[in-house]
């Protein structure tokens, strides 16, 4: 499905408060200019290109935001058991800030050259993101799949990996200060050099 971009398609809508928007097809019904302390419950975003609008202390549970792309503020954000396969967050709004995902599906997406820190990934599926040339300083992955994800040129200071598993980062390529590991993980900072471990 190509990205539609709602400023060339429809008028916007003034900023919309403490609202809960339910089974809303945002593929066609316009998004408003921001939306503060509002609650999106299984909606639908797959394939747009969400931009000019900013979201403030909002929470999307069960949504719908596979191939989406991010050009907006997101702040103080929660993503609830949410598909976000392929979603895009190259061209994530300056001003935003921690994101919170939980329970999400977010293979195959991309926080390449973003620099947002303090976010949380819990019990989620990471396989095939792209973290590379990201500053994520401080983020915790508790529990999260990282099968094939990438972490290249990524600044992972202070990262708490703890509680995740199956990912392969090396250690010349990031910046490692104060990460966290668990002990039986290990195996995956030396993924990329020709030795055996038994």
């Amino acid at each position: 499905m190509a990205l539609m971009k709602y400023s060339h398609f429809f008028g916007k809508r003034p900023m919309i408060e403490n609202r809960s928007l339910e089974k809303t097809d945002f593929n066609e019904t316009p998004l408003a200019d921001e939306y503060r302390k509002c609650e999106f419950v299984s909606c639908n975003f797959s394939g747009l290109h969400i931009d000019n609008t900013g979201f403030d202390k909002c929470v999307f549970k069960q949504c719908n935001f596979a191939l989406s792309r991010f050009s907006c503020n997101l702040q103080d954000i929660k993503f609830i058991d949410c598909k976000m396969t392929g979603a895009d967050f190259t061209d994530i709004g300056l001003f935003s800030n921690a994101l919170h995902f939980e329970k999400t599906l977010l293979k195959y997406a991309s926080f390449a050259c973003i620099r947002i820190r303090k976010n949380h990934f819990i019990d989620c599926d990471l396989g095939e993101t792209y973290f590379q040339g990201a500053d994520i300083a401080l983020s915790v992955f508790d529990n999260c799949d990282l099968k094939k994800a990438i972490f290249t040129g990524t600044n992972l200071e202070k990262v708490d990996f703890s509680g995740s598993f199956n990912f392969s980062i090396n250690p010349d390529t990031s910046r490692l200060k104060k990460t966290i590991f668990p002990e039986q993980e290990l195996r995956g900072l030396v993924s990329h050099l020709d030795i055996i471990i038994k």
